[in-house]
């Protein structure tokens, strides 16, 4: 099961968003979920990839 942590500079970030950003930021965290558990590998539109410099398993979505 994939775990996270959250940053002071994410939650920071996270509560400058507008409602409108915080709704679409929800539904874009709904979608890279249901792709986790479908196991087949993320949709194109999440535009994820692994981070280069970090440790195992840190991935980032624009």
């Amino acid at each position: 099961m994939p775990t996270y942590e959250t940053t002071t500079r994410f939650t920071a970030d996270l509560d400058r968003l507008t409602p409108e950003q915080r709704r679409r930021f929800r539904q874009t965290v709904s979608v890279f979920v249901d792709d986790l558990h479908t196991g087949t590998g993320f949709r194109a539109s999440l535009r994820i990839k692994r981070v280069r410099c970090a440790p195992c398993g840190v991935y980032e979505l624009t």
